[in-house]
């Protein structure tokens, strides 16, 4: 089916259904949803996804909102989503609501609406917000300190998840949020994080990616930066399926500074999208990009990292890195930096390498007693420890180092 006509068929499930602003924005969506081969060779959103995201057939079974509470004593939530949706929650009384989203609450509806306006042509945050079918709240409260896990998973083969969260971190709150997105079964996930950060808050999002062949993944966030707000986000992608990471940063007042890091492994004949963006919209604000990735066989991955400094974000400090390595003749890796800077009192700066393992240190390694396996493992692992070296995370750094040593063993490397 086309997209059109799975809308008429299914509109009747799908969140907000009743709304007349929501259908007015679906509306104008369908009207120009043109997935002609030009807009697909053009557009930022498509020319460089697997295409077969694009051919689904809608599944979804919408369940009962009911959340399983219990109770401890640890300053930490622990989260289950089931196919996009909160089934359970483990948490102390702290100040943090947590509730799934339904098509009943105006201020949420306009929230979603209000964020729609940050983007322009992008098919895949058009295709949620016209099939939107799931998605929670978090609110966290002034001052709290919370530790926060997530766990996604789907129920069943073939589902097709179009989720929208939205996540408040409240003035001089420092959250820690390590969330998984792990599914076993054939579906197709499309999840969009929409984070309000508000002043002095201390935000690190670590997300950890490990999803079998043919389930794939569309991750897309969006964070608002208030006054002196830090926020740091780091994906880990071992995936099997393809994988789309598409996730920006608007620095909205003075002082304000984010991270936005990935790590990613590709084999046999994946395709692996990447894309970070930064609008400096104050003066005083820091942002670091940086991607790195391995791959081999017929794997694609491609990473564009955009950087914007509007005229009055005068002391802006700046810096993209993007670095691949090919482990074979067939894998690819498009990088493509972007800087536009209006203001003149910035530093701003990007480096962009691809290629194989390095043959003078892969040489050395062996020169010393090492066999090719065994340099080259050390080699990729080297390659991370400046991101990986960031995070103060014991468990995540363990998760990290024991599936890159599975990906690694499993393609014989």
């Amino acid at each position: 089916m086309t997209i059109q006509e799975t809308y008429d068929q299914k509109k009747n499930n799908f969140l907000f259904n009743d709304s007349i602003k929501f259908s007015t924005l679906r509306d104008d969506l369908l009207k120009n949803f043109d997935l002609s081969p030009k807009i697909k060779k053009n557009n930022e959103s498509l020319n460089h996804l697997d295409p077969h995201v694009l051919d689904f057939s809608y599944k979804y079974h919408d369940k009962l909102d009911n959340i399983s509470f219990k109770h401890h004593d640890k300053n930490e939530c622990n989260i289950d989503v089931v196919d996009g949706k909160i089934s359970s929650i483990i948490k102390n009384n702290s100040n943090v609501k947590i509730e799934n989203i339904d098509g009943r609450n105006n201020s949420i509806e306009d929230k979603l609406l209000d964020y729609q306006k940050y983007f322009h042509n992008d098919y895949i945050l058009n295709l949620n917000s016209l099939m939107l079918n799931s998605g929670y709240l978090i609110d966290i409260g002034k001052g709290q300190k919370v530790n926060i896990f997530i766990s996604n998973s789907v129920s069943e083969k073939e589902l097709t998840i179009f989720q929208k969260n939205l996540i408040t971190c409240s003035k001089d709150s420092k959250v820690i949020i390590i969330e998984e997105c792990i599914a076993k079964k054939q579906s197709n996930k499309n999840i969009v994080n929409y984070f309000d950060i508000e002043e002095n808050a201390n935000v690190v999002h670590l997300i950890f990616q490990h999803n079998k062949e043919n389930a794939n993944l569309q991750s897309s966030s969006y964070a608002n930066c208030k006054n002196n707000s830090k926020y740091k986000q780091l994906i880990l992608n071992i995936s099997e399926g393809s994988v789309r990471n598409h996730h920006y940063a608007n620095l909205i007042g003075e002082g304000a500074s984010t991270e936005l890091d990935g790590i990613f492994f590709g084999s046999k004949n994946q395709f692996i999208d990447n894309k970070t963006q930064v609008n400096h919209n104050y003066p005083n604000c820091i942002s670091t990009q940086r991607y790195k990735g391995v791959l081999t066989d017929q794997a694609k991955a491609s990473y564009l990292s955009k950087t914007y400094v509007n005229k009055i974000a005068q002391k802006t400090k700046a810096y993209q890195l993007s670095k691949g390595i090919l482990l074979s003749e067939d894998s690819h890796f498009h990088s493509k930096p972007e800087l536009r800077i209006f203001a003149d009192d910035v530093k701003c700066s990007h480096g962009s390498t691809i290629g194989p393992v390095n043959k003078d240190l892969l040489f050395y390694l062996r020169s010393r007693g090492l066999d090719k396996k065994q340099s080259t493992s050390l080699l990729i692992k080297s390659f991370f420890h400046d991101i990986i070296s960031d995070i103060n995370n014991k468990s995540f750094i363990d998760k990290f180092n024991y599936y890159s040593n599975l990906w690694l063993n499993e393609n014989n490397i």
